[in-house]
């Protein structure tokens, strides 16, 4: 909130006044359990009369969707520096060459990818959303986020030890090229394919956990152990690596009782996003996989009550394959709401999963179609986003006018197959302007945003 507040006068005595509302909210903010009357913590929070500019360390600029990566910024982090003090030319035929999401804010959070790759987050961190290396209540400067690397090269490279040798790692493997925050959780992707989550995970937003086998083949789930970080909460960045292999043709042995995983090349990622406690991810094989809290469709569910403390929903702690999307479409953009999670393919059909607008259905299971192809012109699309229950897409037309709709996803077939809607700020807006042109608009809870050129 950006709100004027006025501290004590240095000749008041402090310990007699009675504590504001807005000391009391600038306490919490600060992390402590009494009220403050401490000058800084008041003052980061209560005087902000008008925007704060925020520098990055060692004069970094932030980088923008779409900008090209430079060599320098491939040559300036751990993989680059390491393959110079070995003599060796380092290898730019990484996997992403342009940076996508650049900047993002959740409840407290934002994080910000500079022009080097070198992700910087600040803000709340009770549970590590930072992803600095510490539970600090708050993070109060653009700070780094520990662990991105792979859990074989900080073996190699990283200089901490036991435990500790993941957060301790301060480096970066890669550039980073996209960034997306949950509630309490980010979610980064590098240059490589490579995909990172930290912050809460008790709901399995860090997709730690591996899928079982199918069929009680190779073994049963009561027969092992879960893996140790799949419900953990993390104040520093792990590898998500487990993507499971939806169309393997081999079964495990009898001493494996995990689902067959894809292979390294085929589970690297080239798209993420992040709803309020899941993560979305798409792979360069064009695969989709979700994980997170309460985005699977739970078999042992009876809608009869004979089990009252069954959920039509169970969460995920490992990627999920996400089926029923059409064949040989590439998913050229994905965007996440509060409860659902959007796709847009290359012919301009917008596939979904997640919770109904209309009535609280889960629809988990498999994606369905909630924009036909053909009405968004790709090669004039703008801009592709999703907020709290609505997807939203901005593109051109033969006319020049730019168009803007959102989509909901609907529990009901016949609405979703006539949902599409042209928000009804865009008639008063070209009434006031009709040159104006739409960027993009977000929504929020109970607003949204509307950016124009």
């Amino acid at each position: 909130f950006c709100v004027e507040y006025t501290l004590p006068s240095k000749e008041e005595q402090i310990s007699d006044l009675t504590p504001s509302v807005l000391q009391r909210i600038a306490s919490y903010l600060a992390g402590e359990n009494e009220v403050t009357f401490h000058e800084e913590e008041c003052r980061r929070y209560s005087n902000v009369p008008s925007l704060l500019e925020i520098n990055l360390p060692d004069g970094e600029i932030p980088a923008l969707e779409g900008d090209i990566i430079n060599k320098s910024a491939f040559d300036s982090h751990a993989s680059g520096r390491i393959a110079r003090e070995n003599n060796n030319e380092p290898d730019h035929s990484p996997l992403h060459t342009h940076f996508q999401t650049t900047l993002v804010a959740s409840a407290g959070v934002t994080a910000v990818i500079s022009k080097t790759g070198t992700l910087y987050t600040f803000g709340l961190n009770q549970r590590g959303q930072c992803g600095s290396g510490s539970f600090s209540p708050n993070v109060w400067t653009p700070s780094r986020v520990a662990g991105l690397a792979s859990p074989r090269f900080i073996l190699d490279h990283g200089t901490g030890t036991g435990d500790d040798m993941f957060k301790q790692f301060q480096e970066q493997e890669n550039a980073i090229v996209s960034v997306a925050l949950g509630l309490q959780h980010g979610v980064a992707l590098d240059s490589e394919g490579q995909v990172f989550c930290w912050g809460k995970g008790e709901r399995g937003q860090l997709g730690q956990g591996r899928k079982m086998a199918q069929n009680g083949e190779g073994g049963t789930k009561n027969e092992v152990e879960p893996e140790p970080n799949e419900n953990r909460t993390f104040d520093y960045a792990l590898k998500v690596a487990n993507f499971h292999d939806p169309y393997a043709t081999t079964s495990p042995s009898a001493n494996n009782i995990y689902a067959p995983l894809l292979s390294q090349n085929d589970s690297k990622i080239r798209l993420v996003s992040a709803g309020m406690n899941f993560t979305l991810a798409v792979t360069e094989s064009n695969l989709p996989y979700i994980w997170g809290k309460n985005i699977c469709i739970n078999p042992n569910y009876s809608e009869t009550g004979i089990n009252l403390r069954s959920k039509p929903v169970e969460d995920s702690t490992y990627p999920r394959y996400i089926p029923g999307l059409p064949p040989n479409l590439r998913i050229e953009r994905v965007a996440c709401g509060t409860h659902h999670a959007s796709m847009l393919l290359e012919d301009g059909s917008i596939w979904a999963v997640g919770i109904a607008t209309d009535r609280p259905v889960p629809l988990w299971d498999e994606a369905v179609e909630i924009l036909a192809p053909e009405l968004v012109q790709m090669d004039e699309l703008v801009s592709f986003t999703a907020g709290f229950d609505r997807t939203a897409v901005v593109y051109g037309s033969d006319s020049g006018r730019r168009q803007a709709i959102e989509i909901q996803l609907w529990s009901n077939e016949e609405f979703r197959q006539n949902g599409a809607v042209r928000p009804s700020w865009l008639d008063w807006l070209e009434s006031q302007d009709a040159n104006r042109k739409v960027c993009s608009f977000h929504r929020g809870w109970m607003h949204s945003v509307v950016v124009t050129e």
